[in-house]
């Protein structure tokens, strides 16, 4: 039997001023929030769109550093949203971490994800390592910049073999 307390996140922390800034953009509230939660609870700021148009807002108002995209909305594509938001990027002098997230279909690859300017392409339904994987390469090593308290706390697993003896 295994502990799956592995996977679950900490309680949610004190939100510093210094925290990772993830912005969600996904036409799906449930998925939206859910997401913008996960987040919450490993220490970052987080703000949700559930257009393509108000994620660019919330874009030069928020000042994510990173940035989920989902990739099939119906009043912008995931591309239409990174094309645009580099554009404020390139504007505002600011550097931001792009995730495209989709259900699969031929319509996205990794080198057109890529080419349209996302930093990775992540597969619905996620992966919580995968999620954190992310937030480590936006922010190495810690997401609060302070550096007071670690936003991640390292999985405990422990595997007791259940087994009988004979």
């Amino acid at each position: 039997m295994s502990d799956t307390s592995a996977h679950m996140p900490p309680q949610a922390p004190q939100q510093s001023p210094h925290a990772l800034r993830v912005l969600v953009i996904d036409d799906d509230p449930e998925g939206a929030r859910s997401l913008s939660e996960l987040f919450r609870c490993y220490g970052c700021a987080t703000s949700v769109a559930y257009s393509g148009r108000v994620g660019l807002r919330l874009l030069k108002l928020f000042k994510p550093e990173l940035v989920f995209v989902d990739f099939d909305m119906p009043d912008m594509n995931g591309l239409e949203v990174v094309s645009e938001a580099k554009l404020i990027d390139a504007e505002a002098g600011r550097r931001t971490m792009y995730v495209c997230l989709t259900g699969g279909g031929p319509e996205i690859t990794d080198e057109s994800a890529g080419a349209a300017g996302f930093n990775r392409l992540l597969y619905k339904p996620l992966n919580v390592t995968d999620l954190l994987a992310v937030l480590l390469a936006a922010r190495p090593g810690n997401f609060s910049a302070s550096g007071a308290a670690p936003a991640i706390r390292p999985a405990r697993v422990t595997y007791r073999d259940r087994t009988p003896k004979h």
